[in-house]
């Protein structure tokens, strides 16, 4: 079983791609610079700014129901805590940036990975992809060990994100259904030795870049052989999130969908 990222991401304020990567937006659901700011009126950009200045977007014009799939409602209530953790992560490069957080696009962004996920949580369960509790007991293990936290501090993470137990919960039962179903509609995904080899070469520039960035001295990479198992299951999980997207493509052309953002 992978890490769970989504949940993860959740908890440590960090991009979620989410979704496991089950996010596949058309290039129109790519953020876009917004003219938001420029429709408001002056009262309503002191307080968007002084929400900004808190980490936290405006979020009091999310209708109750942002999106219909195949009649599934997905509420305000699911949107809100993924929409505000990808916004303060947005927020924080753009302040490295200089540029302002598009807050309209980064809207539309949020709601295709929803509508992305619950097309393929759909698909799972019309095959019958079941996920037991044993299953989200290793995950929520793995994912809390993942953000070195105990699962206790994990779970009071993402309480403060507004996702208490049970929606945890309910969430990585979800995540691992589409894990299941991408498994079983591509089967096990291989890894070659060149994919290994392309893959440690990779890592190799990142961590010599980094170091040139930071103006530390280069430290030294482990060898491949010591790195295979690490790197093989990257290229297993970049193979998986690849598949995810085009899965989820296809599925949403053929799904009836409504966006109320």
């Amino acid at each position: 079983m992978r890490t769970n990222r989504w949940l993860l991401g959740l908890a440590m304020s960090v991009s979620v791609v989410a979704l496991a990567a089950c996010g596949s937006q058309d290039d129109e659901a790519s953020p876009k610079e917004s003219s938001a700011a420029a429709e408001q009126s002056p009262g309503a950009d002191s307080a968007h700014d002084q929400q900004g200045q808190q980490g936290k977007p405006n979020t009091k014009d999310i209708p109750e129901v942002v999106a219909e799939v195949n009649g599934k409602k997905i509420k305000k209530s699911e949107f809100v805590p993924l929409f505000e953790t990808q916004y303060q992560q947005m927020q924080m490069q753009a302040q490295q940036s200089g540029q302002p957080v598009d807050e309209k696009g980064l809207k539309k962004q949020t709601v295709e990975n929803l509508v992305s996920t619950e097309v393929l949580v759909q698909e799972a369960d019309k095959r019958k992809i079941d996920v037991t509790d044993k299953d989200i007991d290793k995950g929520l293990k793995e994912s809390a060990k993942s953000g070195q936290m105990s699962e206790k501090d994990f779970l009071k993470a993402m309480k403060d994100q507004g996702m208490d137990e049970k929606k945890v919960r309910s969430e990585l039962a979800n995540q691992l259904k589409i894990e299941g179903l991408v498994e079983d509609e591509y089967g096990e995904f291989k890894v070659s030795g060149e994919e290994i080899g392309q893959a440690y070469e990779q890592a190799k520039t990142q961590q010599e870049q980094m170091a040139q960035q930071g103006g530390q001295g280069q430290q030294e990479m482990p060898p491949i052989e010591e790195m295979r198992p690490q790197l093989k299951e990257q290229v297993k999980s970049q193979k998986s999130q690849e598949a995810t997207q085009k899965f989820a493509k296809k599925l949403r052309k053929q799904a009836d969908v409504t966006i109320r953002l």
